[in-house]
């Protein structure tokens, strides 16, 4: 016979009773498995077999579902540290049971008909998580990862799912690149962007299979590497740098601490090496000059981009005096 867990685990951690009795189950077979532990009631009508630590069950404890960055997190979103709680409630919501250190938003009834039990509809948690992260970079990575993630497909459809709750936000499309891999490519690439330097992603090493991860100002090979990915690849990534220094470009590897922790000391390695080598020398807001321009705080928002301008695509850094 098919337990009370078994049906709630089947359905991906919570169902209704409704369901449940649909199934089968009756109020005896609910009490039972209650007070046996096996699954848990987080909200009057439901039950579950996740931990009430978890986000999700919080949520709906709570009377919502999860949305924004925590939402995002639940789905394997790129990000440095976990996101705290945030959860959405229809704007008719009521009876509450409110959690410290668990933000309650409302939001409209139209969002409360996408999405999941748990959670709202992946593209409305974007739209509200990349105007409420900390800094630019952040959101780019949200974004970075959602291209990759296949929750916005095109500049178009990232442009009007981006802009659902600030319009600026859609700026965010020039920002981003569904070239990154990582959440280490999408990092260093938005870095190096504000710094003033041309960066492209996934850039091909002619007369091989082999890609390399972005290309700094026409002249660095830059490689990210995680070491999940990179620790039994030793011998494999020489012979790409091997391969990166034949076409003519500077090979430069960099793991999770340099990028992570060491940033600055990174970011001066890049810039000797391209100096090195004769390129030019980046100035901010000159060689990309077609992306929106960060601008500072305002009320509730950690960053604002300005309107875009006219021309498209990064161009060189232009040589500097």
């Amino acid at each position: 016979m098919t337990t009370i867990a078994e049906l709630v685990s089947s359905a991906g951690g919570l169902l209704h009773k409704h369901d449940l009795v649909a199934s089968g189950a009756n109020d005896r077979h609910l009490t039972v498995a209650v007070r046996s532990r096996t699954v848990s009631r987080p909200r009057r009508g439901w039950y579950s077999t996740w931990a009430p630590e978890d986000p999700r069950y919080i949520a709906v404890a709570v009377g919502g579902r999860l949305t924004g960055a925590s939402a995002l997190h639940q789905l394997g979103a790129w990000s440095w540290s976990r996101p705290p709680v945030t959860v959405s409630v229809p704007e008719t919501a009521s009876r509450l049971r409110r959690r410290r250190g668990v933000r309650v938003v409302w939001d409209a009834l139209e969002i409360s008909g996408r999405g999941s039990t748990w959670s709202v509809d992946p593209r409305d948690a974007l739209a509200r998580a990349v105007v409420e992260t900390r800094s630019l970079e952040d959101a780019v990575i949200l974004v970075d990862w959602a291209r990759r993630a296949g929750i916005v497909e095109g500049d178009d459809d990232a442009a009007e799912v981006l802009s659902r709750k600030r319009a600026d936000a859609a700026g965010l499309v020039a920002w981003s690149d569904s070239g990154a891999e990582s959440i280490l490519e999408s990092a260093a690439g938005t870095r190096l962007r504000q710094a003033g330097h041309h960066v492209l992603r996934q850039v091909p090493i002619p007369g091989t299979p082999k890609i390399i991860d972005m290309v700094v100002d026409g002249i660095v090979g830059l490689e990210t590497d995680g070491r999940r990915h990179h620790e039994t690849r030793f011998d494999k990534d020489r012979l790409k740098d091997a391969d990166i220094a034949r076409d003519g470009r500077i090979p430069f590897r960099a793991g999770t601490v340099m990028l992570r922790d060491l940033w600055e000391a990174t970011a001066a390695a890049i810039r000797a090496l391209i100096r090195t080598a004769g390129g030019p020398r980046p100035v901010v807001g000159v060689g990309n000059s077609s992306l929106p321009r960060v601008l500072g705080p305002r009320g509730r928002r950690a960053w604002r981009l300005a309107p875009p301008r006219r021309r498209t695509g990064q161009e060189l850094p232009t040589m500097a005096g």
